[in-house]
């Protein structure tokens, strides 16, 4: 009978913690009564976000916890001992032997640990299917990370490292969130018939209140009176997250409008920026809301529910989950669109009006040379940060960014950006000549608040594609596959190792924004 390992490197509160929670959940739908699956979850021991609740929910399986301090993070705690040896025993003890065992490991070439990647290759050796889930890629703007795990026991440097990172064998299987990392990791090498797509499952939002009570909670708590529209962007305000995009909106928006932010950032790298913006915001007198609910707010189901939009500005993600909860939560979304990550999405039949995939600024209100420059020294200082040489082709490919006399906002630096917020909110005339370069703009607010079916049709798709019990049918689908692999103990590097590296470091898709400092 099939046994399933779960790795990862903490339960604290995060996406990856809500993601192993949720395929338990999916697993435990889909597996018939009395068929008890034997699931262990290994992790470094850290667990602050797991409910122990959810154990006592698993009614159709067994899960066993195996506290290990070698999975955590390098950086936390003293010394440990042999990872290999410990997850060998550990599988010994527990009665997972190779042949009946998937070994489910979530991110193991982060470079948030460097024992990890050569654990899963020794596993692998053993005779241990292995489905290595990647949710986030060293590769993309992560240089300490990229180049901490290509110094790892079986990597001769950052340039061996996609190797040692992505080993191939008949029993190695890789999941991804998106059909976008499903193509980098197919162009990079890995066999298709070993490769699979593993979107997020996004539970229903069961204890949401009342639009009303809602309304009162948050006017009470912030003053955020019911004759404004309140937009909430309900994230941690890191920098991948454009706060400074979210601020452009409160200060074009007409009306009575309200903006607010449910989270500040944990990272301590992520908190300067976050206090700049929070600082910008009141120097222009915003209607800005901070920290909704953190200590002294709200709960996030009252802040969704008290929502008339949902915004997102962010610049990057992994799953985007965002685009799928904000119709179980009865908002319109409005934003950024990313279209890398919502094609999907359009492929299940949602429809999103209220996003674009650009914010054009008007080079004749810019100082061209300025943010120029910011943005080839920013990316300069990327390459240099992964040792690449710069490419011949920059200076091309900044013309290319500036063309038709127009430049993306989420491309300026972080100067220009404050700069072009703060004639926005002081100046009618730079405001209206913004407002001409992006009409979609004001009709994201009206037209689009305006289709009522909207909400119903794509939350209705949401629940269908996106259900605990459609990831329960995936993730099983994928086992299968993966159990019944040949074994291989010869393991192989990827063929265009360098590709994953070359498609996330490329200018058409540079933010400043993300290495703000």
């Amino acid at each position: 009978m099939m046994k399933i390992a779960l790795l990862h490197y903490h339960l604290n509160r995060g996406g990856v913690t809500q993601v192993i929670a949720n395929h338990l959940r999916a697993l435990n739908r889909v597996t018939s009564p009395g068929a008890n699956l034997q699931v262990a979850l290994l992790f470094g021991g850290r667990c602050d976000g797991w409910s122990d609740r959810l154990t006592s929910e698993l009614d159709r399986l067994t899960l066993t916890m195996y506290p290990m301090a070698e999975l955590d993070y390098d950086n936390v705690g003293g010394a440990r001992g042999d990872l290999n040896q410990k997850l060998l025993a550990t599988f010994r003890e527990a009665g997972f032997p190779p042949e009946e065992t998937v070994v489910h490991i979530h991110n193991h070439s982060l470079g948030k640990n460097k024992a990890v990647p050569g654990a899963m290759n020794r596993l692998a050796r053993e005779g241990y299917s292995c489905l290595m889930q990647i949710h986030d890629f060293a590769e993309d703007f992560r240089p300490d990370n990229y180049h901490r795990i290509g110094s790892s026991e079986g990597a001769t440097g950052s340039n061996e490292s996609a190797g040692f990172l992505y080993p191939q064998a008949s029993q190695i299987h890789y999941a991804v969130l998106n059909s976008r990392d499903h193509s980098i990791l197919l162009d990079a090498g890995v066999d298709l018939s070993r490769l699979h797509v593993l979107p997020n499952a996004v539970a229903e939002f069961d204890t949401l209140p009342p639009h009303d009570e809602a309304r009162a909670r948050v006017a009470e708590r912030f003053g955020i009176s019911s004759r404004e529209r309140f937009i909430l962007y309900p994230v941690r305000g890191i920098r991948r997250k454009n706060l400074g995009e979210a601020l452009l909106w409160s200060a074009l928006a007409k009306g009575r409008n309200c903006f607010g932010l449910t989270l500040p950032p944990l990272n301590p790298v992520e908190q300067p920026s976050y206090a700049r913006w929070k600082e910008c915001a009141n120097d222009n007198g915003l209607r800005w809301m901070f920290e909704m609910g953190g200590v002294k707010g709200l709960d996030y189901m009252d802040n969704l529910a008290a929502a008339d939009f949902i915004l997102t500005t962010s610049v990057a993600e992994g799953f985007g989950l965002v685009f799928l909860e904000a119709w179980l939560a009865n908002c319109h979304l409005v934003g950024r669109d990313l279209p890398e990550i919502t094609n999907d999405f359009l492929t299940m039949g949602m429809r999103f009006p209220g996003l674009n995939p650009e914010f054009w600024i008007p080079v004749e209100l810019l100082d061209q040379r300025v943010a120029r420059g910011e943005m080839a020294d920013s990316f300069r200082s990327v390459l240099r940060s992964y040792r690449l040489p710069e490419p011949d082709s920059l200076d091309q490919e900044m013309d290319g960014l500036f063309a038709n006399d127009r430049l993306d906002f989420a491309r300026c630096g972080i100067s220009t950006q404050r700069q072009v917020i703060n004639k926005v909110a002081s100046e009618s005339a730079f405001r209206n000549v913004v407002l001409a370069a992006n009409p979609w703009f004001d009709h994201a607010l009206t037209s689009t608040f305006a289709d009522s079916e909207l909400i119903g049709k794509n939350a209705e798709i949401v629940s269908r594609q996106y259900s605990l019990t459609q990831c329960g049918r995936r993730l099983t689908a994928i086992y299968d596959k993966v159990v019944s692999s040949d074994r291989d103990d010869k393991l192989k590097p990827l063929s265009n190792r360098n590709r994953i590296l070359g498609h996330f470091l490329s200018l058409t898709r540079f933010h400043p924004l993300r290495i703000e400092t």
